[in-house]
């Protein structure tokens, strides 16, 4: 099976750098994960670009630096900051569709803020955010996060209703486990919506983030149940860099998923 792994791995290490370890570890796909605005430069891009390219890897997904201010600056209710920070979102998507890629992925708001959010503004704002992502030729996903609204399944469930066929879901593992669901549970109310996985393992209570292959996730029912909708999308390896080698990990996760 063709695993992908996204930069954001290795981060804190430069995302330059951290490409060229996804490269040099045989894996053809990955999702970028941007860090700050200077790498939005289009030279900066372009120079991924090469990289990938000269590697034969395919850029599936574009992860924004900026996904820690979406609550306040995108999902706020104050309407000036949305104007003067909307242009974030149109440099991450040119820069997708500079790498190739055809997904943004985006957190949104918090789920307990101090001014509470009603959803049809959240649906609007996220709809100005697909609509510049048509404008690229990309699509703008909304990623289930603990914390985050997008972490309760009917909250998903209502942005579906509201969006229509411009709804489109990154489904995470160890964020549905973090927000104390089932991921199977959440897989099988979004299952026609997923359109790219972040793949993770566990092993509860212990641990809820672990290199796939390391805990006991059942990996091959996730498969056999999106297989079973004709899935498309692509799988990404995200894992944090605490505690592990993570180019050893990587390694050990690409061999296992090859015998699926």
């Amino acid at each position: 099976m063709n695993i992908g792994a996204s930069t954001s791995c290795f981060y804190p290490m430069e995302t330059e750098k951290s490409l060229d370890k996804v490269i040099s570890l045989g894996f053809r796909k990955t999702e970028i994960f941007f860090n700050t605005q200077s790498e939005l430069a289009p030279a900066f891009v372009g120079e991924m670009k090469r990289a990938a390219d000269a590697a034969g890897v395919q850029v599936l997904s574009v992860h924004p630096y900026s996904s820690a201010l979406e609550n306040m600056c995108i999902f706020g209710e104050y309407q000036r900051r949305y104007e003067d920070f909307i242009g974030v979102y149109e440099q991450h998507c040119h820069a997708a569709a500079l790498l190739g890629a055809k997904i943004v992925v985006i957190h949104g708001a918090l789920d307990k803020r101090k001014i509470a959010l009603p959803d049809e503004l959240y649906f609007e704002r996220f709809r100005s955010l697909v609509e510049i992502g048509k404008r690229e030729g990309v699509m703008v996903c909304q990623e289930n996060v603990n914390l985050f609204k997008s972490q309760h399944i009917a909250f998903m469930q209502k942005m579906r209703e509201a969006l229509g066929n411009d709804f489109h879901m990154v489904f995470d593992i160890k964020q549905a486990i973090r927000a104390g669901y089932d991921p199977f549970d959440f897989l099988e109310a979004m299952k026609h919506e997923i359109v790219h996985v972040h793949l993770s393992d566990n092993h509860l209570p212990d641990a809820d983030c672990l290199p796939p292959g390391r805990g006991n996730f059942d990996f091959q029912r996730l498969f056999d149940t999106l297989n079973a909708v004709s899935y498309s999308g692509d799988y990404v390896i995200e894992i944090y860099s605490k505690g592990f080698d993570v180019a050893k990990e990587l390694q050990f996760s690409k061999e296992y998923f090859e015998r699926f």
